[in-house]
């Protein structure tokens, strides 16, 4: 019953029960899903192995309010300052990901995001 459930997922062009219940959440459909998800593996991989980027693609993170939040944390470290009393801040830019060549002194580089 699994395997019929999963092939009329298929042909429905949308993510299987079985490979939602341990990826992420998305109304992507299954043509879009896939290219993603290698997407984001090959983002946090190359983080793992290469250490941290110049900047951060937002949309990788499945949680992305927890890497804001740890962004806000490193500062208030940093300068010695409650979290509490910091706010976002932000900076567009009009340039591409890989022109980057150096991290902010204070915060982080992100793109990918929507708004």
């Amino acid at each position: 019953m699994e395997l019929e459930n999963m092939a009329t997922r298929f042909l429905d062009d949308k993510v299987p029960a079985q490979w939602e219940d341990v990826g992420y959440p998305s109304l992507k459909p299954l043509r879009s899903w896939v290219p993603d998800l290698i997407l984001r593996l090959e983002f946090l991989s190359k983080w793992l192995y290469e250490g941290p980027p110049k900047t951060y693609w937002v949309p990788a993170f499945f949680f992305p309010q927890g890497f804001m939040t740890a962004a806000l944390q490193s500062y208030a470290r940093k300068s010695q300052i409650a979290i509490d009393a910091l706010t976002f801040k932000s900076n567009i830019n009009n340039f591409f990901e890989d022109s980057i060549t150096e991290e902010p002194e204070n915060g982080v580089n992100i793109h990918g995001l929507y708004l």
